[in-house]
């Protein structure tokens, strides 16, 4: 499930990201990880987020004031990876970003649809302990 969610992103994100904003492959590659290390990062710090946050993201329903703070975090992390790590200037970055993070969130969310179960599988186990580890460490190799 994992190979086929990075393989949707993949063919998804790439080519409009080369032919939106002039990326090259490398850039292009650098964002869809960049995106992935993001969510990572704040899956797996401890800035007050929770399971029910990260699921009320990852459903079709309105999120909750937790999950757009998660989703907040996340794109504050791209941001500063599309800047800092692939070389992307500030307002570039800012394009990259508000293509990706729908694209990402979306792709989960039909996976998981707000189901705990669906979520935890996905994250390789129980708890946000997992999530870093689990979900997109092994989405976005």
């Amino acid at each position: 499930m994992l190979d086929q969610l990075l393989s949707s992103l993949q063919s998804q994100a790439v080519p409009q990201l080369i032919s939106k904003f002039g990326l090259n492959e490398q850039q292009a590659g650098g964002s869809i990880n960049a995106a992935a290390d993001s969510v990572k990062e704040a899956l797996g710090g401890s800035d007050g987020f929770g399971l029910d946050d990260a699921l009320s993201l990852f459903s079709s329903a309105k999120n909750s004031a937790g999950a757009d703070g998660l989703l907040n975090n996340i794109g504050g992390l791209l941001q500063n990876k599309l800047t800092g790590q692939v070389g992307l200037d500030a307002g570039k970055a800012s394009g990259v970003a508000a293509l990706l993070l729908p694209m990402l969130t979306d792709l989960v969310s039909k996976y998981v649809g707000g189901d705990a179960k669906n979520l935890q599988s996905l994250l390789g186990g129980g708890g946000l302990a997992g999530m870093a580890k689990g979900l997109l460490g092994n989405l976005f190799k």
